[in-house]
């Protein structure tokens, strides 16, 4: 049991220095655990079979599918569209968010309504920085209202089912639920006391020269690029909209076939691209730079078919007259990087960005995600299976390329859960599960509320030190044991420990939601504190008393 504890803690150490990768942190303590024969190894290796790791494999692709329709970012957009003030904009987009990420990965939808909320500043002049975190903090919280929602509650599934419990797809909610609604209550109050509206960004110079077609069903069709926000925002500026009869100016309603004109920085290229407004073919963005070799005009590089020039640096011509000379900057779509090396005169290209959103598949993206969580409510089935069934049929449907598929799989997040489980084995095998629960039995004694504090703060505190896995894998084995020990019900405390390992909002580097809004929201770690302090108070407050009124009701 001392080599084990001493393991743990070695890892743990790991974790919170922030220099070990988690990954590497990870297999070092398993390889260790197993050379020095602290557990099984087929137990210290069942990670790598995981229904966690499968489940959550699985499940990223079908997010995957349902954004790449761009759904998410055209609902964000309709969502903010009509808020004139920032307590309206949260209370538009933070219950849709939370409720998102309940059946989603948190990390798309947060990179979806990033340039929703720096439009938001630009056009109703509501601070991105007072939009973006609360963001993040609304799907952490909701994201835990159900079993798929975060990669740690299909862990704690994984583990409880190990031990012989079984958790269905609600059964975080009771406690996910009412935290989550005061969370969201707290953040649309206090938001613009606990955080200063700051300096407003400076845009980036807009030198790229940005031509896009409108195709013949693009939602754009019948509208005005403002109607859309479409017309200027902080990276980008419509000039004029071009059709077979002539050039007309930006405020011209938009018909099928028309090439709009914009100028803009590369950040804004990339959103342009990103955008499913447009009706984009189904290819990827490319970074292209021309070589010595170059000659004639990008009229030659447009002339196949395979690729269309999007934007390109510093030209005010039009894309086909513009000079193809040594050293120019582009923008190119393609199939595939293959094909754009192939290109005579291009030096090099790098990947710039996803495929476009294919607004086509929306329904079927939808109702594939529709389907998933409804047999998953149903619970007939186990959720790795409906899950895997879920990411196939995405592919079958074409709503997503087996490439995209592969991209979406996050192999650092998958590796992370795998070593988690198997340190979850060194605590459940070497009796150290055991010992701390006792332990915690003999501390609490009768009081469920001593017992249900125990659980919320050492889980909370242990998140934002280490990883959420690292976590979760080692107090869910200790939860087990000390339900069993005290004859009380497992799933209140495992509930808390789902919601509570989630509330780490002080510190930006424990979650990767809470980093993607970092930069583009100008956020310091003093902020997080600002703001997480109170936030993670009254939410661990409210997760704390729901627990214990469950376990009051089983009793």
């Amino acid at each position: 049991m001392l080599l084990a504890s001493l393991l743990i803690l070695g890892c743990l150490v790991a974790l919170a220095s922030g220099r070990v990768p988690p990954v590497l942190a990870f297999a070092g303590t398993l390889t260790l655990a197993g050379l020095l024969d602290v557990a099984p190894s087929n137990e210290l290796l069942s990670g790598l079979s995981s229904s966690a790791v499968v489940t959550v494999a699985a499940m990223l692709v079908v997010a995957a599918g349902v954004v790449h329709t761009g759904i998410v970012s055209r609902a964000t957009r309709k969502i903010l569209g009509g808020a004139s003030g920032l307590r309206q904009a949260l209370t538009r987009l933070l219950f849709p968010v939370g409720l998102a990420s309940s059946l989603m990965n948190n990390t798309p939808i947060i990179a979806m309504t990033i340039p929703a909320a720096e439009e938001l500043e630009q056009t109703k002049g509501i601070p991105a920085r007072r939009v973006l975190m609360p963001i993040a903090f609304a799907a952490a919280l909701g994201g835990t209202i159900t079993l798929i929602g975060t990669s740690s509650s299909l862990l704690i599934a994984s583990l409880a089912g190990d031990g012989g419990v079984n958790l269905n797809f609600f059964a975080f909610t009771p406690v996910a639920l009412p935290t989550f609604v005061v969370g969201i209550v707290l953040l649309i109050l206090l938001m613009r006391r606990l955080m200063p509206s700051g300096p407003t960004l400076e845009p980036n110079p807009l030198r790229w020269r940005v031509e896009l077609p409108v195709a013949d069903r693009a939602l754009l069709c019948g509208r005005a690029l403002a109607q859309e926000g479409l017309e200027s925002s902080r990276d980008f500026r419509a000039l004029s909209i071009e059709r077979s009869s002539g050039d007309f100016p930006v405020g011209t309603t938009v018909n099928p076939g028309d090439r709009i004109t914009f100028e803009s920085n590369a950040d804004g290229v990339r959103e342009l691209w990103a955008n499913p407004r447009f009706g984009h073919k189904e290819r990827r963005l490319y970074e292209v730079t021309l070589g010595a070799d170059s000659a004639g005009t990008l009229a030659e590089l447009n002339a196949h078919d395979d690729v269309d020039v999007l934007a390109a640096l510093g030209t005010q011509d039009s894309l086909d007259e513009s000079s193809a000379r040594p050293g120019h900057l582009l923008f190119v779509t393609a199939d595939s990087k293959q094909v754009v090396e192939s290109l005579p005169g291009v030096a090099m290209a790098t990947d710039a960005g996803n495929r476009a959103p294919q607004v086509a598949k929306t329904v079927s993206g939808v109702a594939i995600l529709g389907i998933v969580v409804a047999v998953l409510m149903w619970g007939r089935f186990p959720v790795e299976w409906v899950a895997s069934a879920g990411a196939l049929a995405m592919l079958l449907f074409r709503v997503i390329t087996p490439r995209a598929a592969f991209r979406a799989l996050n192999w650092n997040l998958l590796g992370v859960l795998a070593g988690a489980v198997g340190l979850g084995a060194i605590v459940t095998s070497s009796g150290l599960a055991d010992a701390i629960a006792d332990w915690v039995a003999r501390t609490s004694g009768d009081s469920l509320a001593t017992l249900v504090v125990l659980v919320a703060v050492v889980a909370v505190a242990l998140a934002a030190v280490v990883t959420t896995a690292a976590a979760v894998s080692i107090l869910v084995p200790i939860i087990l044991a000390v339900s069993a020990g005290l004859a009380v019900q497992p799933e209140p405390l495992l509930a808390l420990l789902a919601v509570a390992a989630c509330l780490s909002f002080v510190n930006p580097f424990s979650n990767q939601s809470f980093m993607l809004v970092m930069g583009p929201g100008d956020y310091n770690f003093r902020d997080y504190v600002r703001v997480g302090t109170p936030a993670v108070l009254v939410t661990l407050t409210t997760a704390t008393i729901s627990c214990w009124l469950w376990l009051a009701w089983m009793q």
